[in-house]
């Protein structure tokens, strides 16, 4: 039998992250006092609430929601070995997340669900363990905003706003084409449209059907060329444009063009 694969990532304040691959650890009955807790099983199966309770079993491509304070186990299945992803989100955070998608106080979320099978969210969560693994900044911002605004909505009844801003989506963009050298947040896009981080990320998907992100991204390679034309050095155009450093910049400028910058640059 291969060993078991273990790591965690300290994704931001008040977030972490575990992926385990091919463990056959029991966790003993146990609680997190204020932590929520997701899991998402890659493979195998595993006991919620302890064998005497097979009808909360975490199946491969299942996720299980578990509130702060809420008694639980991990026993995998027979003698099977399980792969899985938690995310562990401390209250004040999923609280805070609640109160800006509602846009009104609101008292701790409180998950109504122990297993959930909906495609949509178990790919959402996929997604999420991807974006906070290779991802930083708007993305990875974006990534936990839409996953856990979906969550808080489908299984703790938090509502979302829904004004009608029809100018929200044009304003964003603006933004986005803006100050690409500096660092731009959802929280701080959403402060200043007067919307909650997650009404913004739904609203702007829905109309241009790519999210801030990927726009602000687009923005950065379309100045990028622009520049390299004007015959601008082209260590100087990663770091005007906002990339981390010349590889980003390189591996997403082709991306996007099918060419790296230098190639681009010997284009007649």
């Amino acid at each position: 039998m291969s060993c078991p694969s273990i790591s965690f990532l300290h994704v931001q304040p008040g977030l972490e992250m575990s992926q385990v691959a091919r463990s056959s650890h029991v966790f003993p009955r146990h609680f997190h006092d204020d932590l929520y807790a997701i899991g998402l099983m890659h493979q195998g199966a595993s006991y919620c609430l302890g064998p005497s309770h097979s009808e909360a079993t975490l199946r491969q491509g299942q996720a299980c929601l578990i509130n702060p304070g809420q008694v639980h186990s991990g026993v995998p299945i027979s003698d099977d070995t399980i792969s899985y992803t938690m995310f562990y989100l401390r209250a004040d955070l999923v609280r805070s997340m609640a109160e800006d998608m509602s846009r009104r106080p609101e008292a701790a979320p409180e998950f109504t669900t122990l297993i959930c099978d909906c495609p949509d969210l178990v790919m959402s969560l996929y997604r999420l363990a991807q974006n906070l693994t290779a991802s930083h900044g708007l993305a990875r911002e974006s990534a936990l905003v839409r996953t856990l605004g979906d969550i808080l909505g489908a299984h703790c009844g938090v509502k979302s706003e829904s004004p009608a801003l029809p100018m929200l989506v044009r304003h964003a963009k603006e933004m986005l084409r803006s100050n690409l050298d500096h660092k731009l947040t959802l929280r701080d896009m959403a402060a200043v449209l007067g919307v909650s981080q997650y009404h913004l990320l739904r609203t702007f998907k829905r109309q241009t059907g790519i999210p801030p992100h990927v726009f602000r991204t687009q923005q950065r390679v379309e100045r990028a060329k622009s520049l390299i034309r004007q015959g601008m050095v082209l260590s100087e155009v990663a770091q005007v444009t906002g990339f981390a450093d010349q590889s980003h910049f390189s591996n997403t400028f082709k991306l996007y063009t099918a060419a790296t910058p230098g190639q681009y640059a010997l284009l007649p």
